[in-house]
C-alpha cells in the first residue's frame, strides 16, 4: 500500500495540473523575455536518446565514408542510369489475355513503364546532384575528397537535364489530339440515345467495367516490370554508392508502388463500386 500522499492522481487532477502548467507558461511568456521562456520550455521536454545518438553520429561522420571507393561507385551509378533510361521500358512482354488488342496494349505498357523508369532516373539524378553539392561544401578545401565530389557534382549537373523525361508528353499529346474527333463523333451519336433507359445504363456500366479492368491490369503489369528492371539495374550501383558516401539516408525509390496502389483502387471500383452503382441505377430505371 503506497504511503499517504503518494496515491496515483486521477485523470481530472492530471488534466487540471497540465492546464495550470500551460497557463503558467503563458503568463511567463507574456511578462518576460519570449526567448528565455521558449528555451526553458524546450529544456523541460523529455530527451529522445535514440534521436540524439543518431544526430551525434551523423555530425561526427566524414563527408565521404570511403573516398577510395567513391569514384568507381559514382561511375557505375551513372552507367546504370544510362542503362535504366534505355532498357527500363524496352520490350515489355504483353500478356495473351489482350488478344487482338495486344499491339495497343504493348504501346500503353511501354508508355507507363517508361514514365515510371524515367521519373525514377530523374529522382536519382536530382538526389545525387544535391547530395554531392552538400558533401563538397563539407570537405576541407584542397582535399582529394573535395576534388572528387566537385567533379561528380559538375557531371551530375550536366547530366540532369537529360533525365527530364519531357519526351513522355509527346505520345500523350498525339493520342489526345487523335481522340478529339472520336469523342466528338461519339457525343453526337449518344445525343440520340436515351441515357436514362435501362439498356443504356447497362451498356454504360458495362463499358466502364471493361475499361477499368483493362486499365487496372495495364497499370499493375507495367509497374511490376518497371520496378523489377529498376531494382536489377540500379540496386547494386546505388548500394555501392551509398556505402561510399555514407550516412545519406535511404536511396530514392521508384513510383511503382504508387501505380500498383492505383491499380488496386481501380480493381476495387471494378468489382465493388461499379457493379453496385450499375445495379442500383438499372433497378431504379
Amino acid at each position: 500500500m503506497p504511503p499517504p500522499g503518494d496515491e496515483p492522481r486521477n485523470a481530472p487532477a492530471q488534466f487540471i495540473d497540465e492546464l495550470t502548467r500551460q497557463l503558467d507558461v503563458t503568463r511567463r511568456l507574456l511578462t518576460s523575455s519570449p526567448d528565455d521562456v521558449a528555451e526553458r520550455a524546450l529544456a523541460a521536454l523529455p530527451p529522445d536518446v535514440a534521436l540524439e545518438a543518431r544526430i551525434a553520429s551523423s555530425l561526427a561522420a566524414p563527408p565521404l565514408a570511403d573516398p577510395a571507393a567513391f569514384p568507381a561507385a559514382h561511375r557505375l551509378t551513372v552507367r546504370a542510369l544510362e542503362l535504366l533510361d534505355r532498357e527500363g521500358a524496352r520490350g515489355i512482354p504483353v500478356p495473351r489475355r489482350y488478344w487482338l488488342a495486344r499491339p495497343l496494349a504493348g504501346l500503353l505498357l511501354t508508355f507507363i513503364a517508361g514514365y515510371i523508369t524515367r521519373s525514377y532516373a530523374r529522382a536519382i539524378a536530382e538526389r545525387l546532384a544535391h547530395l554531392y553539392a552538400r558533401r563538397e561544401a563539407q570537405c576541407p578545401p584542397g582535399t582529394p575528397a573535395r576534388a572528387e565530389l566537385a567533379r561528380a557534382r559538375v557531371e551530375m549537373s550536366r547530366l540532369l537535364p537529360g533525365f527530364s523525361g519531357g519526351g513522355s508528353a509527346v505520345p500523350a499529346l498525339v493520342a489526345g489530339g487523335a481522340a478529339v474527333p472520336l469523342v466528338a463523333s461519339l457525343g453526337q451519336y449518344l445525343g440520340a440515345i436515351d441515357l436514362g433507359s435501362r439498356p443504356a445504363v447497362g451498356a454504360l456500366f458495362g463499358v466502364l467495367f471493361v475499361l477499368f479492368v483493362v486499365l487496372s491490369s495495364l497499370l499493375l503489369t507495367a509497374a511490376r516490370h518497371a520496378h523489377r528492371r529498376a531494382v536489377i539495374i540500379m540496386g547494386q550501383p546505388l548500394r555501392a554508392l551509398w556505402d561510399a558516401v555514407g550516412d545519406a539516408g535511404e536511396p530514392p525509390e521508384d513510383d511503382a508502388r504508387l501505380f500498383a496502389a492505383v491499380a488496386i483502387l481501380l480493381s476495387s471500383l471494378v468489382w465493388v463500386v461499379i457493379p453496385a452503382a450499375g445495379a442500383a441505377l438499372y433497378l431504379a430505371g
